[in-house]
């Protein structure tokens, strides 16, 4: 019964996403990679919003708490998040008129087209294409958690690339579109999933409880400033590293108007009340004798050990969900880079095609490396923001009217990224600065150190793409 519950489920967003890919063109690039710029407020809300619930929050953020017997993660965790959506309802409308003057669907595409330097596009989609393979790693490390919840007789590796192949129906089968109509089942579901366990657990709190919560958790830890100083730094960077992410841009440029992402950032905040609910479950996985061998799967050990049988499955179903729908957006939003800004000269015709192919080999190597992988998902979610932080200076100058030489750009983003790597492999001691801030202060350094800034001079829509605007005729 779990087993069917589980593949109902699946079977459910499979219908969704072909129903969304009716009467849509498979030969329109930006239909499929952006549903051409006509999302209204509730489809670019929830597209927008698979990122707050992908797996990496609904298994990682519990887990992070239960490997760590601290609520630090859970403060960094909802606090860069809640953040970022303030942050986002002052960057977005900005963002997308910028990216309508260039005719962008990728950031590559709008730092390119501002900044008029192909050079630029490909180093920056080259960055975002790497910084993407450990959040799609991730994805498969939470899918695998999944498959041995259900203790399939099948091979791990068998069921992660059946899973690869159908995140690649979803994305085949309608493009951006397909993303967002299968993002509402998965959101609906996730949603009474997190509700329900979290319920559950509070109910059962007093039936075999190891030990008082006040003694499982250990608090800030022996050095209670540089705890603070680490959770303060990562929620205000990586509030602006989330809303820069290539699969947020994308639904960004998907939007139909600035009023729409308006009204849809209005709403997001009322998603962070269920991370408070996912924060019980690790305390019952703490006190209770569940999380003790893997804390990435001390969401679905706790369901599973207090649901019935048909009820455990579609908690699971929700949770490959997060996955998938996450992969979809992403698959998409990197497919769009490589075609227009990495591979030169992709004829529109063939950008589908070719893309398609890029996000197999994605979903490919994200399997394997999964395979592979022991890091918990909290901490390869710390590495890509590290990185994808230092794209920032270029796209604050986008949306501010500001211009630099590209090398400039490309100068900062290569320290920013030297320093950042340096200091997070290293484990270098920085107080408890996350490596992220010091790495962004080098990035700016040297922008800053290179001269006055200047103002930019509007370039004609879609020129660097060597696309029309609207109503003109390409040169």
């Amino acid at each position: 019964m779990r087993v069917g519950a589980f593949l109902v489920v699946l079977a459910l967003a499979f219908g969704l996403s072909l129903v969304a890919g009716r009467g849509t063109s498979g030969k329109d690039p930006k239909a499929f990679f952006a549903a051409r710029g006509q999302f209204g407020a509730m489809l670019f809300f929830l597209l927008s919003v698979g990122e707050t619930y992908s797996i990496g929050s609904v298994l990682g953020f519990p887990g992070g708490i239960a490997a760590s017997a601290s609520v630090d993660v859970a403060l960094w965790f909802m606090g860069y998040i809640l953040l970022a959506f303030p942050v986002g309802m002052l960057l977005y409308p900005r963002l997308w008129q910028v990216g309508q003057r260039y005719g962008a669907i990728t950031l590559p595409d709008l730092l390119g087209g501002y900044f008029d330097s192909r050079l630029l596009a490909r180093v920056t989609g080259c960055v975002l294409v790497i910084l993407m393979l450990p959040l799609g790693t991730t994805q498969f490390i939470g899918l695998n958690a999944v498959f041995a919840a259900l203790a399939l007789p099948i091979s791990p590796l068998v069921l992660s690339v059946s899973a690869a192949v159908m995140a690649f129906l979803f994305v085949a089968s309608a493009g951006l579109r397909g993303a967002a109509w299968t993002a509402a089942l998965k959101d609906t579901l996730i949603l009474i999933a997190i509700f329900s366990v979290a319920i559950i657990a509070l109910l059962h709190w007093r039936q075999g409880e190891a030990l008082p919560l006040a003694v499982a958790l250990g608090g800030a830890g022996p050095h209670p400033v540089s705890s603070c100083t680490f959770i303060i730094s990562t929620i205000l960077t990586q509030a602006i590293g989330f809303c820069i992410a290539p699969q947020t841009a994308a639904a960004v440029f998907s939007a139909r108007n600035p009023e729409t992402i308006r009204r849809a950032q209005i709403c997001m905040p009322l998603y962070m009340v269920l991370f408070p609910l996912l924060a019980v479950v690790a305390f019952y996985g703490l006190t209770h004798p569940l999380a003790s061998a893997r804390p990435d799967r001390v969401f679905l050990s706790v369901a599973f050990s207090l649901l019935p049988s048909w009820a455990a499955g579609l908690v699971a179903g929700a949770v490959a969900l997060t996955a998938l729908v996450w992969l979809g957006a992403v698959c998409l939003s990197l497919a769009a880079i490589v075609t227009r800004s990495i591979v030169p000269n992709v004829p529109a015709a063939a950008q589908k095609r070719v893309g398609l192919a890029v996000i197999l080999a994605y979903l490919i190597l994200s399997v394997v490396s999964a395979a592979t992988q022991t890091t918990l998902i909290v901490t390869m979610n710390r590495l890509f923001y590290v990185g994808l932080v230092q794209l920032l200076p270029a796209v604050l100058l986008c949306v501010s009217g500001y211009r630099v030489s590209p090398l400039r750009v490309l100068t900062g983003l290569f320290i920013g990224l030297l320093v950042g790597s340096g200091l997070f492999f290293g484990q270098v001691n920085t107080g408890g600065v996350g490596p992220t801030l010091p790495a962004l202060a080098a990035n700016l350094l040297v922008l800053f150190l290179g001269g006055m800034l200047g103002r930019s001079v509007r370039s004609e829509p879609g020129a660097f793409l060597g696309e029309a605007a609207p109503g003109e005729k390409t040169r």
